[in-house]
């Protein structure tokens, strides 16, 4: 249920507070003073599109803040905890529209997106608004209708999911299904590519051989020869250096039987010798063991070589054309059993259509049966609000299957008993889309959990008696929903629990609209001047009181 909503610098409005109560709460005020407003911030506030142009002149900002009770608002609840916003019986929400184009929206401080908005904010009011009727013409908003009272979502998501599979095996039929002399020319390409990688005697490990083996195979030469002299440096020419490392510890030893403490050096000097020795070995080993022949600096350019023109041709890597091979393997085998693979596939797609059928015939079934249980339901209240001879019925027909079955439906009209029905959006005005609306508010708000419904000028092409029927419809669909209806009626705003007053003042040379909640008197005071203008009279008062108390 909505409790409060405040509005700044929208539009005409500077800084408007309004209280919601319980029960039906009416909201009027000549035209142009900005009734409508009222019911487009809160639907921004709950995720519609927003643009800069509703940011009131001089202003920067605009931001709307709406407090919810939700006690009783299981999906609401459930959204936020998966959205890990903590809340309490209550939730606020706060939307903000930059001049810079920017928008924010929040709950309970929590930043969140306008699409969380959105999912949220069908679970907190449902709107029905002439502005809105276009929907009421849309077949999928009405087959949306038809499918939550039939309870049709579990279905409806089997369905989706069963009929990927069988698009899936239709797709892959599709890329497989070719002609015998494009199957062979695919064969003879796929099989050549093979060859030509294989014939390449890839190794995973190709590109780093390379990269640590071609500089000494381009360098073995200058390998050899400085090996060469550090090994002759080392050891094996006159005055080497382990010559004189040993000539120096037998001197060391010397010093030591001389009284000289040698501990230390000898020590340091022997490792020396050690460590000296080990390198001479390990430059003497790539000296004998240096490759330098030209063929196999040959066969390693050329490798090379191979590995950049099959890099150009099936990957960016060694291990990219050798994926490619196997997948090349793979559509080989399936070209290879083509006849038995389209078989497969066959049998795969009648158990996929058989499964989907079956689906979609339950949801037919479902949506048949509560079809013809609201039309009646629809009939009934359009009758009780003066409409004695209509028509209604929710057409199903069957067409080609869907993700969302293989029915069309159509809300069908006439007003006048015994005529041909045709669809709604062709043959109703805007007074019978204003009692259908309100019907079929009236006839599904049970089988929703969303606690305030919000009618925007549903009177629209309404006055006298029908009017009244309109008014005692919204009071009766009150006893179980908040109801806020924008009005131009005497007849609704007399059946309201809550009356508030939309009006203009003139500020600092501006317009700016207000909202008053009216007590007893000011709302009998209302009424009557609906009724008389803005001149009350003494008739008009007293028919306003009547109305009232009736």
């Amino acid at each position: 249920m909505l409790n409060s909503i405040s509005i700044k610098n929208y539009a005409l409005i500077e800084d408007i507070s309004i209280d919601f109560n319980k029960g039906l709460t009416v909201i009027t005020g000549e035209t142009g003073v900005g009734k409508s407003i009222i019911i487009d911030s809160i639907d921004l506030l709950l995720g519609s599109r927003a643009t800069t142009s509703i940011i009131r002149t001089g202003a920067n900002i605009c931001t709307i803040i709406a407090n919810f009770d939700i006690s009783n608002n299981i999906k609401v609840k459930k959204t936020l905890t998966e959205l890990a916003i903590e809340y309490d019986c209550d939730i606020i929400i706060r939307r903000q529209i930059e001049l810079s184009g920017k928008s924010k929206a929040f709950i309970n401080d929590m930043p969140v997106s306008i699409n969380t908005l959105s999912n949220i904010g069908k679970y907190l009011i449902d709107f029905y608004a002439q502005h809105k009727s276009n929907m009421l013409f849309d077949n999928q908003y009405q087959k949306q209708i038809v499918d939550d009272i039939a309870d049709n979502k579990k279905l409806l998501e089997d369905l989706s999911a069963k009929y990927d599979i069988l698009e899936n095996f239709k797709n892959k039929k599709n890329s497989i299904e070719i002609s015998n002399s494009e199957r062979e020319k695919m064969l003879d390409l796929y099989n050549y590519q093979v060859h030509e990688i294989d014939k390449a005697n890839l190794n995973i490990d190709d590109e780093n051989t390379i990269e640590n083996e071609l500089p000494k195979l381009k360098n073995a030469e200058k390998i050899q020869n400085l090996t060469q002299e550090i090994t002759l440096t080392l050891y094996k020419e006159n005055n080497s250096i382990l010559d004189n490392l040993s000539k120096i510890i037998k001197q060391i030893d010397l010093l030591g039987q001389f009284g000289i403490d040698t501990t230390s050096m000898l020590k340091i000097i022997n490792e020396s010798f050690v460590q000296i020795d080990d390198v001479y070995r390990e430059i003497n080993n790539i000296s004998q063991t240096i490759d330098s022949s030209p063929e196999s600096l040959n066969n390693m350019l050329e490798k090379q070589q191979l590995i950049k023109k099959l890099k150009l041709k099936y990957g960016n890597s060694v291990e990219e054309i050798l994926a490619f091979k196997e997948n090349l393997k793979l559509k080989i085998t399936e070209l290879s059993n083509y006849e038995f693979n389209i078989e497969l596939l066959d049998k795969e797609i009648n158990l996929a259509e058989q499964e989907v059928m079956t689906i979609c015939n339950k949801i037919s079934d479902n949506r048949k049966k509560i079809a013809k249980t609201l039309a009646k339901d629809i009939i009934i209240e359009l009758e009780d609000l003066n409409m004695k001879n209509v028509q209604f019925e929710i057409d199903v027909q069957k067409q080609d299957m869907t993700r969302y079955g293989y029915d069309k439906l159509e809300f069908m009209f006439n007003a006048n008993h015994g005529e041909k029905l045709y669809p709604l959006s062709l043959v109703a005005s805007g007074g019978e889309i204003s009692r259908v609306m309100l019907a079929l508010a009236t006839t599904i708000s049970n089988h929703y959990n969303v606690q305030t419904i919000i009618f925007d000028e549903i009177d629209t092409g309404t006055s006298g008696k029908t009017g009244d029927k309109i008014g005692k419809k919204l009071k009766k669909l009150s006893t179980n929903k908040q109801i806020i209806s924008i009005s131009h009626l005497a007849q609704i705003a007399s059946n309201s629990d809550n009356h508030i007053k939309i009006y203009k003042e003139t500020k600092n040379e501006r317009n700016v609209t207000k909202a008053k909640i009216l007590n007893q008197d000011e709302h009998i005071e209302e009424i009557a001047k609906i009724i008389s203008g803005e001149k009350i009279t003494e008739h008009a008062l007293k028919h306003a009181k009547e109305m009232v108390c009736s």
